[in-house]
């Protein structure tokens, strides 16, 4: 029997609990990397999750890492709402390899895209106050959840890679992209510079708007930061930059428009809202480097999508065939308005 079909949710979950009178189940649309189930069962509400093990290698870690986060904001009275994973009746945290069971958040809504630079600034203050009550959790009881994430270089080398193989036709209508790309290897250059010197602290690196979830009717309480599947070591000024890229694009990932890209007024506000738990928290280089943190995020993820256009589109999921190509365009008319107003 193949449990990943939806029909079989209830005999998934009947290894947590036995299966009440009112037991149902609702498939989310969220995410793109997992699949995931809101259930209920004895008038109690989980979600229930099929992980994509070919995005995350070793489940194990992912189940740890958030085990040691959430036993550690319990110990230190976090006063939001904590993710926690939820044992099956064998006392396992994985069912069929797969399969995991999270609780739930009640009376919460998502959003795809930030809507003001108020909501900008509370996201960005909830995250701060995170990383504040993770402070004394030493980095060495969290392993990557995902190798070489933060590897930058690696990144570079792959796209300079990928000018050698790729095809002719996909070279010469991206020669502008690849020649900006090229010629600001600067702000990368910048950033080697400093990355020794940077703590090493526990991020979540994945701090985008929609995991986020807001109190019902409301676009600036937040209630909980979910998703912790990318938990791991790293500086925090990559949490900040992953904000900056995807808080301050007022066009879609995929627009490759020029003019308007990027919002001053939420970098303002994600900017004052990050200090507002780590001002006394943070080092010296870590406040003196967030404008360069948002340039090379922003940088980096250009050449993410450029790279794989080149490569023949094999990483990212497209839907017309140069769909990665604009979304590179996207990531460079960002970053050119973020380096004429940032300057």
């Amino acid at each position: 029997m193949n449990k990943s079909k939806p029909e079989n949710i209830a005999s998934i979950f009947s290894n947590f609990e036995k299966i009440s009178s009112d037991f149902s189940y609702q498939k989310l649309n969220s995410g793109h990397i997992n699949q995931s189930f809101w259930v209920q069962n004895n008038q109690r509400k989980f979600i229930l999750q099929k992980i994509n093990a070919s995005v995350f290698k070793n489940l194990e870690i992912i189940t740890e890492n958030i085990r040691c986060v959430s036993s550690h904001l319990k110990s230190r009275n976090y006063p939001h709402f904590i993710l926690e994973s939820l044992p099956f009746s064998d006392g396992s945290f994985l069912w069929d390899e797969t399969w995991r069971l999270l609780n739930y958040a009640e009376k919460t809504m998502t959003f795809e895209k930030v809507k003001s630079p108020e909501q900008a600034y509370e996201a960005a203050k909830f995250l701060g106050e995170f990383h504040g009550y993770l402070r004394d959790l030493d980095t060495n009881k969290l392993k990557d959840s995902i190798p070489e994430f933060l590897d930058f270089n690696s990144r570079f080398q792959n796209f300079k890679s990928s000018l050698k193989s790729a095809s002719e036709g996909r070279l010469k209508i991206s020669e502008n992209e690849i020649e900006f790309l090229l010629s600001h290897e600067d702000i990368l250059e910048n950033w080697n510079e400093i990355s020794s010197k940077l703590p090493e602290r526990i991020i979540h690196a994945d701090p985008k708007i929609s995991n986020f979830l807001f109190e019902v009717n409301s676009s600036e309480k937040i209630k909980a930061l979910i998703d912790w599947d990318t938990l791991m070591k790293g500086t925090i000024l990559y949490d900040f930059g992953d904000m900056v890229r995807s808080y301050t694009n007022f066009r879609e990932e995929d627009d490759p428009g020029f003019g308007e890209n990027f919002s001053l007024g939420n970098y303002k506000a994600l900017k004052k809202g990050f200090l507002y738990h780590l001002e006394n928290q943070l080092h010296p280089i870590e406040k003196e480097n967030m404008d360069l943190a948002g340039k090379l995020v922003v940088y980096i993820q250009a050449i993410r999508f450029l790279t794989d256009y080149l490569n023949g589109d094999i990483y990212y999921q497209i839907h017309h065939p140069e769909q990665n190509l604009n979304r590179a365009k996207n990531q460079i008319h960002l970053l050119k308005e973020m380096l004429e107003k940032l300057n």
